[in-house]
């Protein structure tokens, strides 16, 4: 039998609603995908009244901290009623998924039918992740389009960046979801995005350098 881990999430406008994203609601479906499909759910994780608009909840990092354990770790995966419940962002589902895969622990996401421990699931979840990957590039281009107009301009941009133009799309992306400087170098820490240097560590004032720099180019 399959262990898993199941994460529920609503937000406050949620509550109001009498919809199937309730929390009893999201738990009922995934009792009943546990039946059956043979998964053990082994512990419950839910953030209450919580936007998707980011992954910074404390629920779901709790979820994510359990299952990166790979030598204590209770669990073979993390079960979502709804995807949305788990993220409302390309970006940081293709995230997710990237370190589901570099940790080996499978998502299933129901509404979807994606489980992640099938062959078909990872097949889709690749698209998924090459789609997170396009939004980035995008990101990236009109960053790099941006920076060469305002030189072109003859505006004085300093020292250029040495933070490749992807994670500089993936700082720029949180920044936008709300996240702080702070949530957004321990994010950068915990999925083991490399430093520049490659040794050090990533901190608000790295990533604050980074939006700013935007910020300045898109004024």
């Amino acid at each position: 039998m399959t262990r898993m881990l199941a994460y529920l999430r609503v937000s406050r406008a949620d509550r109001n609603r009498e919809t199937s994203l309730g929390i009893e609601a999201q738990r009922e479906a995934i009792t009943a995908a546990a039946i059956a499909k043979g998964w053990e759910i082994v512990g419950w994780y839910e953030d209450d009244g919580l936007s998707g608009k980011d992954t910074n909840r404390p629920g779901l990092a709790a979820a994510l901290r359990e299952l990166r354990n790979r030598k204590r770790r209770a669990a073979e995966g993390l079960v979502v009623a709804k995807l949305d419940r788990l993220s409302r962002s390309v970006i940081d589902f293709g995230e997710i998924l990237d370190v589901s895969r570099r940790h080996r622990w499978a998502i299933a996401v129901l509404d979807f039918d994606l489980d992640t421990g099938t062959a078909v699931g990872r097949m889709l979840a690749g698209v998924m992740m090459q789609f997170a990957q396009f939004e980035r590039e995008v990101i990236g281009e009109r960053t790099s389009a941006a920076l060469a107009v305002r030189k072109a301009e003859g505006v004085q941009l300093g020292r250029p960046s040495q933070i490749s133009a992807d994670v500089q799309a993936t700082i720029l992306q949180h920044h936008r979801a709300g996240l702080s400087y702070s949530a957004i170098a321990r994010r950068l820490e915990s999925e083991g995005v490399p430093t520049v240097s490659g040794a050090g560590r990533w901190t608000h004032t790295v990533v604050g350098g980074v939006v700013r720099r935007w910020e300045g180019v898109a004024a």
